[in-house]
């Protein structure tokens, strides 16, 4: 009778660690779902990556002290623009601009996102960047 007794509290144990395995699988599929359904979200979220990603080459020009006014392209590559994700080999390009205007020690950054072949679609973001000049 003992032995009955230690192999129920092990059912049970296994009975509780299985269903935590399956809720976590079910939340997981869950918040995949829409984002298979619904790629716009995921397209934003790539061109919010790519801006931030030009943000960042923007600010370490601006630290080594040679960001100038004017238009910059970083990201020209078409492997850094192009995403294949949504399956069916259907690749979707991206275009980022960047213009740069002075106003003293700062520097307005603005920079726009867009999908080739998709005039809906524009990212539009602004940051002002603090220029360090070079120490001479």
């Amino acid at each position: 009778m003992n032995r009955l007794n230690n192999q129920r509290g092990f059912m049970l144990l296994n009975v509780v660690i299985l269903t935590l395995i399956t809720s976590f699988a079910a939340m997981i599929l869950m918040n995949a779902a829409p984002r298979l359904k619904n790629p716009q979200s995921v397209l934003r979220l790539t061109a919010i990556h790519l801006a931030n990603e030009q943000f960042a080459m923007l600010e370490s020009k601006a630290a080594n002290g040679d960001l100038a006014a004017g238009s910059y392209d970083f990201l020209g590559k078409d492997d850094d623009l192009t995403t294949n994700n949504f399956g069916k080999n259907i690749p979707v390009k991206f275009k980022v601009e960047t213009n740069v205007t002075e106003s003293g020690d700062l520097r307005n950054a603005t920079v726009t996102v867009t999908i080739v072949g998709d005039e809906n679609f524009k990212l539009e973001t602004e940051r002002k960047i603090l220029f360090v000049p070079e120490k001479t």
